[in-house]
């Protein structure tokens, strides 16, 4: 199906009144909006306004029951209230989001960090007791744009094992991994890092999780795949699968069963079991992302339900037979933030029944740093220029910088339109209707022939 385009400011202004219809106040919806769409901008529809972690996902964090779960895992403030903020050295700010949504605390505080860091040569930011802030690049980029180098992390919910060693580097059958893994949990999440680099031809950024990827293809691949099979819930919150007659139970051993299958036809074997025929489409995961309880490869998940949340894990960056260094990344990025007051274990935890007992509050830090102490800021980025050009000549014409292709992207978004498929658009009319509004924003005529890439 083809996508139909639109534009970015159309896109921001029907995101910022979703967010307060939602509940949200002005600032923190217009944050949310810029940062979402940005998000789209880049081509990172992951994290965009229709993304796992978009409009739909701030919604439903926002409108928590809380007497049910005893908390709201994104406060929305009281009058005139804001997040608290203190300096306690002359280029380190400490903050304390309060729980309000980590979009507005981070884009409110990015510009204070550029502040100091053009005063003192290097600024920096903790932000504790926040809530998911969208993708860490933009922020980066923010401050790069300042002609300063920029860093930024976040923590997340744990989503990866700590980093085993091999027993065996013969043995890689079930046997050696149910050894292997017997006793290991979950522990730290994606926690991404985005580290950007002005030059004199542009901005270099790698953002990129310390895990092998980000869980958010995983968890779209299995809510796809729960609404191609039809699964439905019960009043008790138990998850059926199965088409006519043979309507099951997803218990727990069929979910695992059936995302362990190691190709389409034993997917579809399994399936034909439950009632479905094999014109079923069911996707895969990428291969090597999704991990089952023994560090097995899982292929189909069905569902993002508590057998995803339970046992499906993400290794680390290096996978799990070189992931040492992914999970020192990760290590250290808990560990600093951790200085700035961010929690010193699990994000969440779950009851007995896998639903969350905590808010799952993550913590962030925003840093920039002066590229001018050596040199004049223009000598400073025509030398990196030299650098980036040297690395530039040492490949060939599928060479991409670190940044290249996200900032091309943007580049034709801001021209032509952002693509939005049928399904997003679908799942964005569903969000307007869920606040009472309707989704107004008006497809691009004839975007294919728009010129101007280069404005």
């Amino acid at each position: 199906m083809d996508s139909q385009r639109y534009g970015q400011q159309d896109l921001i202004k029907f995101a910022i009144n979703v967010l307060i219809k939602g509940g949200l106040p002005q600032n923190q919806a217009k944050a949310a909006a810029r940062i979402l769409v940005e998000a789209d901008l880049r081509g990172d529809h992951a994290h965009g306004i229709a993304g796992g972690v978009g409009l739909d996902d701030i919604l439903i964090k926002v409108n928590d029951d809380e007497k049910q779960l005893g908390f709201k895992r994104i406060r929305i403030p009281g009058n005139n209230e804001d997040y608290e903020f203190k300096q306690p050295y002359d280029t380190v700010i400490i903050v304390d989001a309060k729980g309000f949504l980590g979009h507005y605390v981070a884009l409110d505080i990015t510009p204070k960090v550029i502040q100091i860091a053009k005063r003192f040569g290097v600024g920096k930011a903790y932000i504790r007791n926040s809530t998911h802030f969208g993708d860490c690049g933009i922020y980066s980029e923010i401050i790069a744009h300042n002609d300063l180098a920029a860093r930024v992390t976040c923590t997340s919910s744990q989503w990866t094992k700590p980093f085993v060693e091999l027993q065996d580097k013969q043995d890689t059958g079930s046997s050696f991994n149910l050894n292997r893994y017997r006793g290991v949990r979950k522990r730290f999440g994606t926690n991404p890092l985005a580290w950007s680099i002005p030059y004199d031809g542009g901005i270099i950024t790698i953002d990129m999780a310390s895990t092998q990827r980000a869980v958010s293809p995983a968890i779209a691949v299995g809510k796809f795949n729960a609404k191609e099979l039809q699964i439905t819930q019960d009043n008790a919150g138990i998850n059926c699968i199965g088409k006519g007659e043979k309507k099951k139970k997803l218990t727990e051993d069929l979910h695992l069963s059936i995302a362990r299958s190691e190709s389409v036809e034993q997917l579809y074997e399994k399936l034909s079991h439950l009632g479905y025929d094999n014109t079923i489409n069911v996707k895969p995961v990428e291969k090597g992302l999704l991990k089952g309880p023994h560090g097995e490869d899982i292929t189909y998940p069905i569902a993002f339900d508590r057998t995803f949340k339970k046992y499906f894990w993400i290794a680390p960056l290096g996978g799990t037979f070189f992931g040492y260094k992914g999970f020192g990344i990760n290590t250290l990025i808990e560990l600093d933030n951790v200085i700035g007051g961010g929690t010193t274990g699990l994000i969440r935890e779950l009851d007995k029944n896998e639903d969350p007992k905590t808010p799952e509050r993550v913590s962030q830090t925003i840093e920039a740093y002066a590229i001018d102490v050596l040199y004049p800021l223009e000598v400073a980025k025509a030398k990196l220029g030299e650098s980036v050009k040297m690395t530039k000549d040492c490949g060939n014409d599928l060479l991409y910088l670190p940044g290249q292709k996200e900032q091309e992207t943007k580049k034709e978004y801001l021209a032509r339109g952002i693509p939005m498929t049928p399904d997003r658009i679908k799942k964005l009319k569903a969000i307007a209707s869920e606040v009472g509004i309707s989704f107004k924003p008006k497809a691009i005529k004839n975007h294919s022939s728009l010129k101007g890439l280069n404005g």
